[in-house]
């Protein structure tokens, strides 16, 4: 419990003063006065001056913190710049399989077409092989017919061959199921290349590898 002291007789310590606290010795007395008359100490406290060791303390602390927060900042920087890195690293890398995978279906395109090609190449070889042994065999069937007529007295022999060309369809137009021919069995071959013969209509049917003639004028 705070002491109080009361001196009487003096102008200080008169009944209009204040009372006041020492904040030294923690006494109460009536006093104008700016001392304690219990310890003889200010009443006002004294703010007390930052040693040269605090500031050197405090000064050290504030560079850390600087620092610190300089760390940070350049921390955050390398870590910003790291992620912009491997976000630049996977779009490279993506595209790099997007154009991969391009260039494999590409390739992969091309060699179906080509395959393709190849096949088809090969189907018209072997119609074009089938087309021509069906003229081979009209020929043969017409200078047959052209001799028998010439053994039972209808033609003039020899039949020498027979020859024809296409003048509808034909054997290389693979378009074609059909093809038209004019053929002539030939019962003569002059020095100049040319012959003479009897001349005969004919049609080939490529689909049904069938053929007819008919004979007609000489």
């Amino acid at each position: 419990m705070p002491i109080f002291d009361e001196p009487e007789g003096d102008d200080e310590h008169s009944a209009d003063a204040p009372i006041r606290v020492c904040p030294h010795c923690a006494t109460q007395s009536r006093t104008a006065g700016d001392f304690c008359p219990h310890c003889g100490k200010s009443f006002l406290k004294r703010s007390r001056r930052m040693s040269r060791r605090a500031k050197v303390v405090l000064a050290a602390t504030l560079a850390l913190l600087l620092l610190g927060g300089g760390g940070t900042a350049v921390a955050l920087k390398i870590q910003s710049d790291n992620e912009a890195q491997e976000r630049r690293e996977r779009a490279a890398r993506i595209a790099k399989e997007q154009r991969e995978r391009e260039e494999r279906e590409r390739r992969a395109e091309e060699k179906r077409e080509r395959e393709e090609r190849e096949a088809q190449e090969a189907l018209d070889e072997i119609e074009l092989e089938g087309r021509t042994a069906l003229e081979k065999d009209l020929r043969k069937a017409i200078t047959k017919h052209a001799r028998g007529l010439v053994s039972d007295g209808l033609l003039d022999g020899p039949i020498l061959k027979s020859v024809c060309d296409p003048v509808g369809g034909g054997r290389d137009d693979l378009e074609a199921k059909t093809g038209k021919y004019e053929c002539m069995a030939v019962s003569e071959e002059n020095a100049d290349g040319t012959m003479r013969g009897y001349s005969y209509d004919a049609t080939i049917n490529y689909d049904k590898f069938t053929y007819s003639w008919k004979l007609g004028d000489s």
